[in-house]
């Protein structure tokens, strides 16, 4: 049977999970001598069944690049030294994925400071003591520390939304990764979802000021005002202030992630808070590229309705694994 040069390239979706689900047998280590002649001749039978296969293949590679975090135990995305081979992570994906998924909702992955957490796909508003309120993304932790001096917010996970009460005598700070936001009257979002430890500040009403770790004392740091966003990278470089619609940067309280020429690395990271398990860029030459899209952060077919803008496919290589690949 032959293939015109686009169908090699693109199984179809039936025979990549048939592959997928051969691959996962084959390497879960069980299958028999048997077991692999029989996928032998199942990939041997066309051109479509041989790419699939070699798809597959390639697909379970990326399996490896999961490595577990000393720090926390966790299983996460990106390859380290200590690398967690692919047949314990497809193996034991499902029980690893329910522990930490109950560790996270209990805290137990977080400092004991944590004096309010989210779990999976959990969002939720904290009235504060002195009438302010943070609204908490999906698995996202803060620790409050008010004074009659000051009040002090970390952010020690995750993303949040601030509403700031007016008081002259009392400072309102966010601190996150070392940066330290101060609040101007103002009501502003704070992401440390972003790949790579980079948080970005957005700002809806007034004005903040936000100061990175490694600044003299006489470096008062940057004025971010309304409608305007800024990404502070993890050695502290201050990128650009740029115009942004602040509501549209706000608008996961509601649900909705408003996606404005954002790499897809990042959108990923947005959307892996709403999943039990991971998300996995199987080209790195995907995590750059450019996203534009109204997505419904809730809805079951998020990835797929993602896909259909854009030349990627969508694998599932377990409940709790998924790879994006290149179309």
């Amino acid at each position: 049977m032959s293939l015109d040069a686009h169908d090699r390239k693109h199984p179809s979706k039936a025979l990549s999970d048939e592959a997928l689900a051969w691959i996962v047998r084959l390497y879960s280590g069980e299958a028999s001598k048997a077991d692999w002649m029989d996928f032998g001749v199942w990939r041997a039978r066309s051109a479509a069944h041989e790419a699939a296969a070699a798809e597959a293949e390639s697909l379970w590679s990326d399996a490896s690049e999961l490595y577990r975090d000393p720090a926390t135990g966790l299983i996460r995305p990106g390859r380290r030294k200590s690398v967690v081979s692919r047949r314990a992570v497809i193996t034991g994906l499902a029980g690893i994925g329910v522990g930490t998924a109950g560790l996270w909702a209990a805290g137990a992955f977080r400092s004991l400071s944590a004096d309010q957490t989210t779990s999976v796909a959990e969002i939720r508003a904290v009235p504060l003591a002195d009438g302010s309120v943070v609204t908490l993304n999906a698995m996202s932790a803060i620790d409050i520390d008010y004074s009659p001096a000051a009040r002090r917010i970390a952010l020690m996970e995750g993303q949040a939304f601030f509403e700031v009460a007016p008081d002259a005598s009392r400072p309102f700070e966010v601190k996150v990764r070392g940066n330290i936001v101060s609040a101007l009257g103002t009501a502003f979002d704070v992401n440390s979802n972003l790949p790579r430890g980079n948080v970005a500040v957005s700002v809806t009403e007034h004005a903040v000021r936000v100061r990175p770790p490694g600044l003299s004392l006489s470096n008062d740091g940057i004025v971010v005002s309304r409608d305007e966003g800024v990404v502070v990278a993890a050695d502290g470089a201050i990128g650009p202030v740029t115009r942004q619609d602040g509501a549209a940067a706000s608008a996961w309280r509601t649900g909705t992630y408003v996606v404005e020429g954002r790499p897809l690395e990042e959108v990923v990271a947005a959307l892996g808070v709403y999943r039990r398990g991971w998300i996995v860029i199987h080209d790195q030459g995907l995590k750059s590229l450019n996203v534009n899209a109204v997505l419904d952060l809730r809805a079951s077919d998020v990835l797929e309705t993602l896909a259909r803008g854009l030349p990627i496919r969508i694998f599932e290589m377990s409940p709790l694994l998924t790879v994006i690949s290149r179309a």
